[in-house]
């Protein structure tokens, strides 16, 4: 539609400029998206991030980047948020403790990519769609997200710790040698 509009001679040259930038960029980007998705395909540490419903190809590879060997973490439940900045930092005066902001530390892109996938996760995985529906009516929205997020990253993170799929740990999860957990 927009090719077919009638401008001046001016503005008809600079929407085919533009045009052709866009398909330049085009061009880029599916050469990038090729690349990437043949690293995540070699990358058996993606692939079972991959597991978990929600968790695309980008999230799991800007996380293993990121982390890179899990295990130099003793606790990673702990010291995985924090590294990538989604504890919550706390303030501590005359006794009284407050939970304040995450300290955003780490990568920003890798946060924002598992806030994006905590958001598509908790259509498939009942148990962070709970909590997120437990957690939003008592706190506002962009915290019980940022809180599904933090915890979608403790999942994927015992998942690379114990070399387990996502459909293990959440088997796991109910029971621990046939006890109930």
């Amino acid at each position: 539609m927009l090719r077919d509009i009638e401008f001046g001679e001016a503005e008809n040259l600079q929407r085919g400029q533009l045009f052709k930038l866009m398909e330049s960029l085009n061009s880029q980007i599916l050469e990038l998206e090729t690349w990437l998705r043949k690293r995540a395909k070699m990358d058996e540490q993606v692939q079972l991030l991959e597991t978990q419903k929600g968790v695309g190809y980008l999230t799991a590879l800007a996380l293993v980047n990121a982390l890179g060997d899990i295990s130099r973490f003793d606790r990673p439940t702990k010291q995985v948020p924090a590294y990538l900045g989604l504890e919550p930092l706390e303030q501590e005066s005359a006794g009284k403790r407050k939970s304040g902001n995450i300290s955003r530390a780490g990568s920003s892109i890798t946060r924002f990519l598992l806030g994006q996938s905590a958001h598509i996760s908790t259509r498939y995985d009942e148990k962070l769609k709970a909590f997120y529906k437990r957690l939003s009516k008592k706190k506002p929205k962009g915290v019980a997200k940022t809180a599904t997020a933090r915890k979608l990253l403790v999942k994927l993170s015992i998942m690379l710790r114990d070399d387990i799929t996502a459909e293990e740990f959440d088997r796991r999860g109910r029971t621990v040698n046939d006890t109930r957990v």
